[in-house]
C-alpha cells in the first residue's frame, strides 16, 4: 500500500526502486569495464589482432566468445573490424585542390554536367593475393586511428597480374581492356639523368625542362605488382585511343542536346596532364578533347575506382565459393582473364549511376573537411 501511494501504480516497481537507489536489475557483469577498455590498448593486449577465442585465453577472460562480443557491444561499443592500411598521406598542395575542386563542382548538376564525364583509369589485379584482410578489435568509428592502422605488406609479384583499363559514363560502359600482355610486355626503361642548367640560361627555362624530365620518368609502382611500367608513348598508343573513340561515338550518336563531353584523367605521369608539349596531350588536342581537371591523390573523386571495387569484389568471392566444376579457375592467366570480361559484363549502367551520383555530395563533403580523403561503403 505504501508504493502504492508512493507511485500511483499497483504493478510491480522494481525498476523505479532500482532507478532511486542509481543500480541495475539482474546479475552484475563478470568482467569490469576496465578489463574490457584494457583489451582495446596493444600494451596490455598484445593480440588485439587475433582471434577473440585467442584474445581470451591469453587474458584469462572467464567469458566465452559470444558473451564477450555482447559485452564489448553493449557496453563500450567495441568490436573485431576489417583492419585499415596506411596510405600515403595527401599533400598540403593537393588538399588545396581538392578543396578548390569541391567549391567549384558541388553545386554541378548531374544531368547536363556530371552525366557528360568519361570517367577512366588503369588498374591491376593480382589472383594470388590475401583476400581474407586481417582483423582487429577496436572501438566504433575509430577505424583510422593510428594504433588501429595497419602496415601494408608488399604485393608479391605474380605472373599472373593483369593490368586492365576501362571508361565509363552515365550512359556508356566501355570494354575492359587489358596491357602489359605477353605479347606487348613493356620493360621498364633506364632513367633518364636530370637535366643540368646550361650557364647562360633563365631559371624559368631549366624549370620548364626539369618538368619535362621529370614527366618523362616512368612511375613507381607500389608494392612491384607486376614489375611492369608506363611511359606516356605507351599510354598514347595503347590506351588513350579507345578512351577518344568512346567520345567520339558520344559526339556523333548523341540524341541529347548539345553538349560538351569531357574525359577525365588521374594525374598518373604516363598520362602528361601536367604538361602541354607531349605525344599525349597532342593527340587529345588533334581530336578535340577537353578534359576535367582532376588533383592528384584523388581516387575518391573517380566513380572507375568504385567500378573497379565491384569488379574485384566478385572476382574474388566467386575465386573464393564453392562452384560448378566448368567454371573453377583453371589456375591460368587466359581463364583469370576470361572470369575478369565475365564478371565485367555483368556490371549494369544502374550501377555505374549510383556511383556518378554521389559526386554533388562528395564535392559539398571536400570542400568542408579540408580536402581530407572521402571514405564511404561505395569506394
Amino acid at each position: 500500500m505504501k508504493e502504492f501511494k508512493k507511485y500511483n501504480d499497483c504493478r510491480r516497481v522494481r525498476k523505479r526502486k532500482s532507478q532511486e537507489k542509481h543500480t541495475k536489475l539482474g546479475h552484475p557483469w563478470r568482467v569490469d569495464e576496465s578489463t574490457l577498455r584494457a583489451l582495446m590498448d596493444d600494451a596490455t593486449n598484445p593480440v588485439r589482432d587475433k582471434p577473440l577465442g585467442v584474445q581470451i585465453r591469453t587474458n584469462n577472460i572467464p567469458l566465452t566468445k559470444r558473451a564477450l562480443e555482447h559485452n564489448l557491444r553493449t557496453r563500450i561499443h567495441a568490436g573485431v573490424y576489417k583492419q585499415a592500411y596506411t596510405k600515403k598521406e595527401i599533400s598540403l598542395d593537393n588538399k588545396y585542390l581538392r578543396v578548390g575542386y569541391g567549391y567549384i563542382n558541388q553545386w554541378q548538376p548531374i544531368f547536363g554536367f556530371w552525366d557528360a564525364v568519361y570517367w577512366t583509369d588503369e588498374a591491376h589485379f593480382n589472383p594470388e593475393e590475401d583476400f581474407q584482410k586481417p582483423s582487429i578489435l577496436r572501438y566504433e568509428g575509430k577505424r583510422l586511428k593510428t594504433n588501429n592502422i595497419g602496415v601494408r605488406k608488399p604485393v608479391k609479384s605474380s605472373p599472373l597480374t593483369l593490368h586492365m583499363y576501362a571508361t565509363v559514363n552515365w550512359y556508356y560502359k566501355g570494354p575492359l581492356g587489358f596491357y602489359n600482355d605477353d605479347v606487348d610486355m613493356l620493360t621498364l626503361p633506364k632513367p633518364l639523368q636530370r637535366p643540368r642548367k646550361y650557364k647562360y640560361e633563365t631559371q624559368q627555362k631549366y624549370k620548364e625542362r626539369l618538368t619535362e624530365w621529370e614527366l618523362k620518368c616512368p612511375p613507381a609502382i607500389e608494392g612491384d605488382v607486376g614489375g611492369h611500367h608506363m611511359t606516356q608513348e605507351y599510354y598514347t598508343e595503347h590506351i588513350l585511343p579507345s578512351y577518344i573513340d568512346a567520345v567520339q561515338q558520344a559526339r556523333i550518336g548523341a540524341t541529347i542536346e548539345q553538349r560538351e563531353w569531357l574525359l577525365q584523367e588521374d594525374n598518373d605521369p604516363s598520362h602528361a596532364t601536367k604538361s602541354f608539349n607531349n605525344v599525349s596531350r597532342k593527340l587529345k588536342d588533334v581530336n578535340w578533347i577537353r578534359t576535367l581537371l582532376h588533383p592528384g591523390q584523388s581516387p575518391d573523386l573517380n566513380p572507375q575506382e568504385g567500378v573497379w571495387l565491384i569488379l574485384k569484389q566478385r572476382v574474388k568471392r566467386r575465386l573464393n565459393s564453392p562452384l560448378p566444376p566448368e567454371t573453377i579457375w583453371d589456375g591460368t592467366k587466359q581463364h583469370f582473364k576470361e572470369i575478369l570480361v565475365q564478371e565485367w559484363a555483368m556490371i549494369t549502367l544502374t550501377e555505374i549511376r549510383r556511383l556518378i551520383s554521389k559526386m554533388p555530395s562528395r564535392c559539398k563533403q571536400l570542400a568542408t573537411n579540408g580536402g581530407e580523403a572521402i571514405r564511404s561503403e561505395h569506394w
